[in-house]
């Protein structure tokens, strides 16, 4: 389908016919549509935004929090929150304060243990999913949102509260501010109200550390409780709060989504998928980590993330290209877009483990780059692995890409064969 061609042949005052086109495009035919625009606009003004679809400007874009802000969806993600976070502002204060709060418990050092966790938990999983002696099993229903919340259980520190709440509560609240661009009020209400359900969880678990003698469980709660800052920081129990709800937010559905494209995109290459299972069982992390970073570049969870424009700006100045954004834009910068950019990354087609850092921006880039990187890093890949460790435990033939949504913005189910029995993989 030639998209502008299409696009242009709508009148300029039929907005509703240009955006339904728009947003049939982006989920029929995502790629093409990319394709397209990078090489004949790449700077695209449409209704809902202007689209930047080049690997140059969309860094540009993110490297700019003062001119490109998180104003499109912040005031909604504090909604939903009930209070501020590091992902909701820009600001100075605020933001980096946050952020270097944020690095400090979240950090490098924890990846080691998190993913011996992540190990442990994906195995139990398997050998329960297993010993049900069924022909199948759902890979997220059953797997991945399962091992995303006993992880936030054990690592972050959500003692005591069950795995459904965690994972619906997050899908509410992420649906709510992320995937809600006609801010229908009902999706923003259910997000609004799963938002302070979980602050009412987690305040009572906070509630019931601080009540208990000795240092408590050695998690990022405990560590965050145990963290003393100067008052005027302002880093009370409500603070606590709203930031571990927010990195659960942030890890809960993304974890579940990825392990499952992940699995998805190494299966309908077989070759890949060869390769994938070879370095699986070789010892060496990095490298089959590679495949699945690699697996995410062809199905990013997030594929778009808008930024508001709060002054004029010449973007891709000195280039074919340079266009300016007028104050009050919606701008969106393409990370799937990006990561295709053939003038930046080399034979983006092919399937190529191992690529520079910049050319995946999967985990984000900039200001907001996602600030649990260095546990995601470790606990996406570990998840995928475990499930390449145990033979026969694929997608079905011929279902390699039947995953099914539900009516959701999330993939939901995703049936995977059982394969035959086995113990624990090493």
């Amino acid at each position: 389908m030639d998209f502008l061609a299409a696009y242009d042949a709508i009148p300029d005052d039929d907005v509703p016919q240009r955006v339904g086109l728009l947003r049939k495009a982006m989920v029929a035919e995502k790629a093409s549509l990319f394709a397209q625009l990078r090489a004949e606009r790449p700077v695209f003004s449409t209704p809902v935004g202007v689209f930047v679809t080049r690997h140059p400007d969309v860094l540009e874009v993110l490297s700019a929090p003062e001119t490109f802000t998180v104003g499109v969806f912040g005031p909604a993600l504090e909604d939903v929150l009930g209070a501020p976070f590091v992902l909701a502002r820009d600001n100075a204060d605020l933001h980096w304060r946050e952020r270097g709060y944020g690095q400090l418990i979240l950090g490098p050092e924890d990846a080691p243990r998190v993913r011996e966790l992540t190990a442990s938990i994906a195995d139990s999983l398997l050998d329960e999913a297993l010993a049900r002696g069924t022909d199948t099993f759902d890979l997220i229903q059953d797997y991945s949102r399962l091992a995303a919340a006993r992880i936030s259980v054990a690592y972050l520190g959500f003692t005591g509260i069950d795995e459904d709440t965690l994972h619906n509560c997050t899908r509410r609240m992420q649906w709510a501010f992320a995937v809600n661009p006609d801010r229908n009020p009902e999706i923003h209400a259910a997000g609004v109200a799963a938002g302070r359900e979980l602050h009412d969880r987690v305040a009572e678990v906070i509630t019931g550390r601080r009540a208990a003698s000795g240092d408590g469980p050695d998690d990022v709660l405990g560590r965050m409780l145990r963290t003393r800052l100067p008052a005027e920081y302002g880093f009370d129990d409500e603070r606590v709060n709203a930031n571990l709800v927010g990195y659960l937010t942030g890890s809960q559905q993304n974890i579940t989504q990825c392990v499952a494209t992940a699995v998805k995109e190494l299966t309908v290459r077989p070759e890949v998928l060869a390769e994938a299972e070879r370095a699986a069982g070789n010892g060496d992390p990095a490298l089959f980590d590679s495949y699945v970073w690699e697996a995410l570049r062809f199905h990013p969870f997030v594929p778009v993330t808008p930024r508001l424009c709060v002054r004029d700006h010449t973007l891709a100045a000195g280039t074919e290209r340079q266009t300016v954004i007028p104050a009050k834009s919606v701008v969106l910068a393409c990370f799937a877009s990006a990561m295709f950019d053939g003038q930046v990354v080399d034979a983006p087609a092919e399937f190529r483990p191992g690529r520079p850092p910049a050319h995946n921006l999967v985990l984000g880039y900039g200001a907001h780059d996602c600030l649990g990187k260095y546990s995601a890093s470790v606990i996406v890949p570990e998840l995928v692995r475990r499930v390449l460790l145990r033979p026969g435990v694929r997608p079905l033939p011929g279902g390699e890409r039947a995953m099914d949504y539900a009516g959701t913005p999330f993939p939901q189910h995703y049936p995977v064969s059982s394969g035959r029995p086995a113990g624990n993989a090493t």
